[in-house]
């Protein structure tokens, strides 16, 4: 199969920005050896994904990705970057950066979206925003990527990175206030730090902070029944374990709490 030389134009503009590492790029050597039937096909499957200049970004990135996990570059080239460089003309620091950004769409997938709408492909399409959320902390990252679906469902404007970065700003702010030390001697400080906490809340969207609904929440105050009305999910689970997050929208829309 005759290489083509299209990655200049795809794999390397796709995203002219570095990405956090989500995967280790410490090289290891392979020794050659053969494929089996089945490796091959394997390996040409994922080549033909990288060759045909691809769909999207995600695709690139998980057939890299499985490339190397399975060692599939190992019949004619001893390293990864090896394969990358000669197979696709791919510096290494590119290939990492595609697989980056498919580890964070795959992050995002294992959370459920579906509880603000039923619309299908609503994670990341494109490379800037994996890029965007990188820099967001995992533990954040979700709650930043819901609020912006969100608020491009409500509104019908499209997602930007621009867009990520000014939600991730704002959750942030409202972070380091609520966690900003206080003397709890001198009571005047801490009206100060509340009276900034509230407003900056006030200006802030519903959809863009979110609160905790938890088992045993609901199980006290006989609400489990509802909840799973409301889920529209009648065989959920709910324990005392249960947690699950909603916007400050969806709560105030539930009466659970009124406009701060």
């Amino acid at each position: 199969m005759a290489k083509k030389n299209f990655s200049n134009d795809l794999l390397r503009d796709l995203h002219a920005e570095p990405i956090h590492q989500l995967i280790s790029i410490d090289e290891e050597t392979t020794e050659i050896s053969i494929l089996s039937s089945d490796e091959k096909l394997t390996l040409n499957a994922y080549e033909e994904i990288i060759e045909k200049g691809l769909k999207t970004f995600i695709e690139v990135g998980n057939a890299l990705f499985e490339i190397k996990n399975n060692k599939l570059y190992r019949e004619s080239f001893t390293t990864f970057e090896a394969y990358c460089k000669d197979r696709w003309q791919l510096k290494r620091q590119r290939a990492y950066e595609l697989m980056g950004a498919a580890e964070i769409v795959h992050q995002l997938s294992e959370n459920n979206l579906s509880e603000i709408s039923d619309k299908p492909n609503l994670l990341p399409s494109k490379e800037s925003h994996a890029n965007a959320l990188a820099q967001i902390p995992i533990t954040l990252r979700f709650q930043v990527w819901r609020s912006i679906v969100e608020e491009s469902l409500n509104t019908g404007k499209a997602i930007t990175a621009k867009m990520i970065t000014e939600h991730t700003n704002l959750l942030t702010n409202i972070i380091k206030e609520v966690h900003k030390p206080v003397d709890t001697t001198d009571e005047s400080i801490k009206e100060n730090i509340l009276k900034k906490i509230r407003s900056k809340v006030s200006k802030a969207k519903l959809e863009d902070i979110s609160v905790e609904i938890n088992g045993r929440w609901l199980i006290k105050n006989n609400l489990v029944e509802i909840w799973k009305e409301i889920r529209q999910n009648p065989n959920e689970e709910i324990g005392l374990e249960y947690r699950i997050q909603i916007t400050l929208l969806q709560a105030e829309k539930m009466g659970i709490i009124r406009r701060i």
